[in-house]
This record gives structure tokens, C-alpha cells and sequence, in this order.
């Protein structure tokens, strides 16, 4: 009896410390579902990769405005070692219908502006910055809006280029904030 119950424990050892079979998350699947709920999650891929707000930052890491029901900005960060890199969309004088396209194909202005960033921070000064531009553009779409419980939330992409004309690839962005 004692053999029988030794070879039994030795199997399960045996089988338990085999290789685990975990199927590792695309980088699509590992951002966040595209709800309509307030649920404060944001992500997108950058060149490929998931891009999802991560690191403290005295601001957040995730800052979703809709000032004055007018002006719609969506700040995305994500802190990695020494580099603070940043997904940022802003809208103004944004006149908002539910699923029609917003074509962000404007450099950073004072007026009127409809534009998208994606900028690397670094702690030795040298930031790298990429921007939409009238040739270089992206969209974003806003699927919901909850006015009485401040919620909206969205759809994005868009390619940036760099002063030098490399250029970012965005893709798959979604958000749902509270504001």
C-alpha cells in the first residue's frame, strides 16, 4: 500500500511540475473592452504594441476634460524606467454628434484645433515628439455621451511624424471616462 500511494504522489509531482500551457494575450487583447460605462479605461497599440496608462504621475496617468461641453482632451501615459511616453488627443470648439468622425489633422494651435500627439519624455531633456499634421492625420469618434453622469467615451486612431519625418502608427485607441 505504501509503494502504491508513493508512486502516486511521485506521479502527481511529476505532473505538476510540467510546463504550463498560458496562452500569452495578443497585443490587441490586452487593452481594455470598448465599453460605454464611466469604466476610467484608455489603451491603444503604438507601432504594434499595447500602449495602457501605467506609473504614478501627480496629475494621473489617465486624464479625460470635456470643458464647457466644447473643449475634449484625452491624456494617456504610460512611465517606464527613465522615459514618460504620452498619447494625447485634443478637440476644440468640438460641436458633438454621437459616431460621426473627427478628423484630428491640425498641428497644436490656439483656435480650432483638432490634433493628436504622441510624445517620449526623457530625463535627460532629449523629448522626441510625433503630431498630426494636415497631410500626416487620424480620427477619433465618439460613441457615447452621458451628460447627467459626465461619461464619454470613444474611438481613435492616427500617424504622427516627427521633425524628421519618422512617423508613429496608433491604432485600436479606445476610451471610457468619466470627466
Amino acid at each position: 500500500m505504501k509503494k502504491i500511494l508513493l508512486l502516486i504522489g511521485i506521479v502527481f509531482s511529476i505532473h505538476s511540475c510540467s510546463e504550463k500551457n498560458e496562452t500569452e494575450l495578443t497585443p490587441l487583447e490586452q487593452l481594455p473592452k470598448a465599453t460605454k460605462v464611466g469604466a476610467n479605461t484608455a489603451g491603444c497599440l503604438v507601432n504594434g504594441e499595447a500602449f495602457l496608462p501605467k506609473g504614478f504621475f501627480p496629475s494621473g496617468n489617465l486624464i479625460c476634460y470635456f470643458i464647457n461641453q466644447e473643449n475634449f482632451s484625452l491624456d494617456i501615459a504610460n512611465k517606464d524606467n527613465s522615459n514618460i511616453n504620452s498619447v494625447f488627443i485634443a478637440v476644440e470648439n468640438l460641436n458633438l454628434t454621437i459616431n460621426k468622425v473627427i478628423n484630428l489633422n491640425t498641428v497644436r494651435s490656439f483656435n480650432d484645433s483638432k490634433f493628436a500627439e504622441y510624445t517620449i519624455f526623457r530625463d535627460n531633456g532629449n523629448d522626441e515628439k510625433y503630431t498630426t499634421t494636415p497631410q500626416i492625420t487620424g480620427e477619433l469618434i465618439i460613441t457615447h455621451h452621458d451628460y447627467n453622469n459626465a461619461i464619454i467615451s470613444g474611438t481613435f486612431w492616427f500617424d504622427a511624424i516627427n521633425n524628421i519625418g519618422e512617423k508613429v502608427e496608433v491604432r485600436e485607441g479606445r476610451f471610457d471616462m468619466k470627466y
